[in-house]
């Protein structure tokens, strides 16, 4: 039995509830998909687990990821942190303030303060505390289900999360695979806003990158390059939202995030804003508006890095492709290295995670 916690109150409280009842509001009028159970199961790393598929980071993953690396080339798979860089509709954005600074004889030292949502900012990386799910019949987010059956009295406090937080994991280091459906599989466009990654493209995009649904594979991390990274520098408006519209991208469905949890992939990376389809489709079940936040989060404890740099990777890894003889192995694959900041009851971490080639 996990162990419970300080109940939810004030400012928590009316957070949780505009953000998970808002969500369900979103859905009112328009229908449910069928078949789809949103509960989450016992985690398979035991009842107390927290590291969710970062449990998968074996040592056996490390030596398969650093064999991949043969020209050592490093690519910072991230935006520059900064003020006045796009954000989250709602978010505070960052400001840096210099901090005192000291002399000491002939030498000077500079510090500096920084403000701002971090763990939910720029690229970011989303713990399993993220997202949790309301049961029909309630709208207290204490009976919110988490990752692990974790409930919301469990997790969340008015000093961060009790369980779930960033800090529980493990460090990824591992294989990498980019799938770059911008080029093998939407003719070398950027993905429209709203633009659904099916199954279906995903196989294409893989088949033009000489791999198949094996070349994916337990403790993996994946990421796909949908163009959409081309919009960061339009600011809050032109990459997070669109006029008229609100938050909108290209991105994954319940399907894909199925299929790729299915594989037992550690992470799912993306050049968009949240890695899923916006806006929202016709949700998968009761109030479930944002179907993979879901499914990879508290179904399946495999995380989420979001709004990536993968433009200068995807370019070389294309230009290699057409260099290399038929019947070679499909070069799409790297050593991946990402650890979160180990921020205590944060439901995120800023961090440039690296590819190496």
């Amino acid at each position: 039995m996990k162990p419970g916690v300080m109940p939810l109150r004030g400012a928590i409280v009316a957070t949780m509830a505009v953000s998970l009842i808002g969500g369900a509001a979103l859905a009112r009028g328009v229908p449910t998909l069928v078949g789809y159970d949103p509960v989450p199961g016992p985690s398979p790393w035991g009842p107390d687990d927290e590291a969710g598929a970062s449990n998968t980071q074996t040592p056996d993953k490390v030596l398969d990821g650093k064999r991949l690396i043969k020209k050592g080339k490093v690519y910072r798979l991230g935006h520059v942190y900064e003020p006045g860089m796009a954000t989250f509709p709602g978010n505070q954005g960052l400001s840096l303030e210099a901090g005192p600074m000291s002399l000491i004889a002939q030498q000077v030292t500079n510090s500096e303060v920084m403000h701002g949502e971090f763990g939910q900012m720029g690229t970011q990386f989303d713990a399993l505390g993220h997202f949790g799910y309301i049961p029909p019949g309630s709208s207290d987010p204490a009976d919110a289900l988490f990752y692990n059956q974790f409930t919301g009295a469990e997790v969340m406090t008015e000093d961060g999360l009790a369980h779930l937080g960033v800090e529980n994991v493990k460090p990824l280091v591992t294989r990498g695979v980019l799938l770059d459906v911008k080029r093998h599989a939407n003719g070398g466009q950027t993905l429209a806003w709203g633009q659904e990654i099916t199954l279906s493209m995903v196989m294409k995009t893989l088949r033009a990158q000489k791999m198949d649904a094996r070349d994916i594979g337990v403790g993996d991390v994946v990421l796909i390059f949908t163009g959409w990274e081309e919009n960061w520098e339009l600011g809050t408006e032109g990459y997070y939202t669109q006029p008229g519209v609100g938050m909108a991208q290209p991105g994954i469905g319940l399907e894909v995030a199925k299929w790729l949890s299915s594989k037992g992939i550690a992470c799912v990376g993306s050049d968009n804003f949240g890695i899923e389809v916006t806006p929202p489709k016709p949700p998968v079940a009761p109030g479930v508006v944002f179907p993979v936040h879901h499914h990879l989060l508290v179904k399946s404890g495999i995380f989420m890095q979001e709004a990536m740099v993968l433009s200068e990777l995807a370019a070389d890894l294309a230009d290699e492709l057409q260099e290399r003889p038929h019947g070679h192995k499909s070069p799409y694959e790297f050593f991946y290295v990402y650890s979160p900041l180990p921020l205590r009851g944060a439901s995120g971490s800023p961090g440039i995670p690296l590819a190496i080639r």
